[in-house]
């Protein structure tokens, strides 16, 4: 089934082209000339390609007809690619001819959107469409803030993302457990745990006056760059938190007896499960910083300049993202053994 649904959505989006409003063509025929050896200022040999192609029209006034354009692309394929016969391409028009742009993949963006959908429908059944709202009202949540931030000029960011952080906890634990003390659990736990480690990283990268720390590589952030990282590490460790939260309350909501037992019950999860998260964290964090790490190096940059520049804001969030890991096996497993006693009782 999932193999089908993206079959299946992947040949329907090659006939999506009148959708869109950009230039979109289609290759018919193509050759390659013009190849020139180059090499930059810290000796690294590239080829650059010039391609010279034949191609449809599938939209616009012009569909059906035939235009003549070029693709440069170089051999170590760094920022482009070449066009290969068959494919359907983005095309402007430059101070002469017709080139390209990018390509068109929303064929294989949506095919792996749908084999994704249909194997979660399958694995969880009904539990599907309660995810599947979560995220819609998680999505419209997000939507909200960024137009009531950028409406205030982040006046009020850090206080909006930490309500919408909340709301996205209250929402999520709500579609999952419903409402019961389960829900208040969980909910608690992972607020109170990713303010917790926020506050310590806070104070901690204070006390040392942010050493090390380089706030002004936060991607595509000219302003209140401090502001913003605090924000992406409180809505990036959510996730974390919330996962062990919910994993270690389910199960002591089902443990017999007295709620000291349970307690201890909570810790034991809580130390096999939060060694693998913030592991994933941290696999996360240099799978995002790999390429742009590999690209310092091959232009001579020293490791330790390359981690502190590239890295370095990774490692710190991955830290204060911790803290919250580990903070929450206590805070859940004491809520949650006092809770499960008084439910039970």
């Amino acid at each position: 089934m999932p193999l089908v649904a993206f079959a299946v959505v992947f040949a329907l989006a090659r006939f999506s082209a009148p959708l869109y409003h950009a230039p979109i063509v289609q290759v018919t025929a193509l050759t390659s000339s013009h190849r020139q050896a180059v090499v930059d200022n810290f000796g690294n040999h590239d080829v650059t390609v010039t391609q010279h192609v034949t191609a449809r029209w599938l939209n616009t006034k012009r569909r059906g007809q035939h235009v003549q354009l070029t693709n440069q692309y170089t051999k170590s394929g760094a920022v482009d690619s070449p066009v290969a016969k068959g494919q359907q391409l983005f095309v402007t028009h430059g101070s002469r001819t017709w080139q390209v742009s990018d390509h068109k993949r929303d064929g294989v963006v949506l095919g792996l959107f749908a084999m994704t959908l249909t194997l979660l429908l399958l694995v969880m059944r009904r539990r599907f469409w309660l995810t599947a709202a979560s995220i819609g009202l998680n999505t419209l949540l997000f939507w909200a803030a960024l137009h009531i931030e950028v409406a205030s000029h982040q006046e009020l960011a850090f206080v909006l993302f930490a309500a919408l952080a909340v709301a996205f906890t209250v929402a999520t634990t709500l579609f999952i457990t419903r409402w019961t003390w389960l829900t208040v659990v969980v909910s608690t736990s992972t607020i109170l745990a990713t303010a917790a480690a926020v506050l310590i990283g806070y104070t901690v990268f204070a006390a040392t006056g942010y050493r090390g720390i380089h706030l002004e590589t936060v991607k595509y952030v000219t302003q209140a760059p401090q502001l913003l990282f605090f924000v992406q590490v409180i809505i990036g460790s959510l996730g974390a938190v919330m996962d062990e939260c919910a994993d270690i309350a389910v199960a002591l909501f089902q443990l017999p007896g007295p709620a000291r037992a349970r307690f201890n019950a909570g810790l034991s999860i809580g130390r096999n499960v939060m060694g693998p998260l913030i592991a994933v964290l941290f696999m996360l964090f240099i799978a995002e910083t790999l390429t742009e790490a590999v690209l310092w190096l091959r232009n001579g940059n020293a490791i330790s300049t390359t981690v502190a520049w590239v890295m370095g804001l990774g490692f710190a969030q991955s830290l204060v993202s911790a803290f919250g890991i580990v903070l929450a096996v206590p805070l859940t497993s004491g809520l949650a053994a006092w809770l499960a006693k008084e439910v039970r009782a």
